[in-house]
């Protein structure tokens, strides 16, 4: 063999052997992002998917995730744009999920892109997107055409809402309490002048307390070190008297329901306890309770089986032998899609919760529902701008509903979520 043929050779396997350890190191980096897409952690996700697509430019699947990721962060939205659109371009019927050799798209970057159009308020284009989604589904694909039709249906509402608006006064709390963190889930006593939160901050989730004063909110206290809170855990709801606090965390991929009493006599809060098996239930998730005003019922969401969708709003009645086996809110209030995070008024009669699955404007939307009758009606759209084209799913009621807190992130945010105090425009609450 000449010396020029084996040179060649030998340049042939040294570039054989780097792009084989090119390709494993990026299988590497697959199989992580692809574990937090599973987990929904986006923003630890984005930068591994960005550093394979600089190295497979031209890979479509890749595109299509970093699509995904930056739809799931706040204030990102529209950086999601170009990705689905460069994903749309090779999409394959033949999609195989979690391989690093897949190289296409799956039909359903047409929904998220149509998704991405919506909230960011482009509602032509988003209805050609779902509409392309739409053709591509076969006839027993019937779970995927329930929700692309609910996608158009909820485009044509939101078209009509956004044109009549309401008059909601929307202030933010301001000073204090919004920071460079985001902060969720506000809920507040019968008087709206005590606030507690959650602060999503960079290693833990700190549960807040906050009281009005004469002018602004006063410095908050970290609850955790009397709660003895840890992990993935949120404030949920608490009673109009403002003396059990509850949570839920995320105890290994479960989510319970806990609740926190407090005790006037030495001004603290007891460690949290967890909600017994007849609320917790180890094959399903409880994600959100809120307790009468004396505390002895519990309307709380869960995807439990026995319900008409995925997430139901649940009720159980605390006797003198525990609390009672869940009753489903039957389907006024539940639909064949998700029913979350329900708040009962001081008052008993009206519930507050957020639904995908009811007449919305996209996504989440908030509702309410009357008790009238023995029975809770049907519910409401809380209405545009305090619904929005992107999921709401948090309003914690106040003075029987003519007022309340929520969170919410806008683009002038300091954080991705800030709290904010309403002064609702719909019917009274009688």
């Amino acid at each position: 063999m000449r010396w020029g043929a084996v040179f060649a050779l030998l340049v042939l396997i040294s570039e054989g052997s780097l792009s084989a350890q090119k390709s494993a190191y990026y299988r590497r980096i697959f199989v992580d992002a692809e574990y937090y897409l599973l987990y929904e952690e986006y923003r630890d996700a984005l930068p591994l998917y960005q550093e394979i697509y600089k190295a497979y430019p031209t890979n479509n699947n890749i595109a299509y995730r970093i699509g995904l990721c930056y739809l799931n962060i706040p204030n990102e939205k529209q950086k999601s744009l170009p990705y689905f659109e460069k994903a749309i371009t090779s999409i394959t019927d033949n999609y195989r999920e979690g391989y690093f050799t897949e190289n296409n798209a799956p039909k359903e970057v047409y929904l998220y892109y149509g998704r991405a159009l919506r909230i960011l308020g482009q509602f032509d284009k988003a209805q050609k997107a779902f509409e392309s989604y739409q053709n591509r589904l076969k006839p027993n694909e019937l779970s995927e055409l329930r929700i692309v039709r609910k996608e158009l249906e909820s485009l044509s509402y939101a078209r009509e809402m956004i044109a009549k608006p309401k008059k909601h006064a929307i202030t933010p709390v301001g000073r204090n309490i919004s920071t460079r963190f985001p902060e969720v889930n506000p809920v507040s006593d019968s008087s709206g002048n005590t606030l507690v939160y959650t602060s999503v901050q960079r290693f833990y989730n700190a549960i807040l307390i906050s009281n009005r004063g004469n002018e602004f909110w006063n410095n908050p206290l970290n609850l955790n070190p009397q709660l003895y809170a840890d992990g993935q855990i949120r404030t949920v709801g608490i009673t109009s008297n403002g003396n059990i606090l509850l949570l839920s965390r995320n105890d290994n991929d479960i989510y319970n329901l806990y609740y926190s009493t407090y005790n006037k006599e030495t001004n603290s809060w007891t460690p949290i306890s967890k909600f017994p098996k007849e609320i917790n239930t180890s094959r399903s998730w409880q994600t959100f309770g809120s307790l009468s005003k004396n505390g002895d019922t519990l309307y709380f969401s869960s995807n439990r089986e026995g319900g008409f969708g995925g997430f139901d709003i649940w009720m159980s009645v605390k006797t003198s032998s525990g609390w009672s086996a869940p009753i489903n809110l039957g389907k006024n209030v539940n639909s064949q899609f998700d029913e979350i995070a329900p708040f009962l008024t001081e008052n008993g009669k009206r519930l507050f919760f957020s639904s995908n699955g009811h007449r919305t404007i996209g996504g989440f939307d908030i509702f309410y529902s009357d008790y009238e009758n023995k029975a809770w009606g049907i519910p409401q759209n809380i209405g545009y701008p305090l619904n929005t084209t992107d999921d709401d799913t948090f309003f914690f009621p106040i003075k029987n509903g003519a007022e309340g807190y929520y969170s919410k992130n806008t683009e002038s945010n300091s954080g991705d979520e800030d709290i904010y105090h309403v002064v609702l425009d719909i019917q009274p609450n009688r």
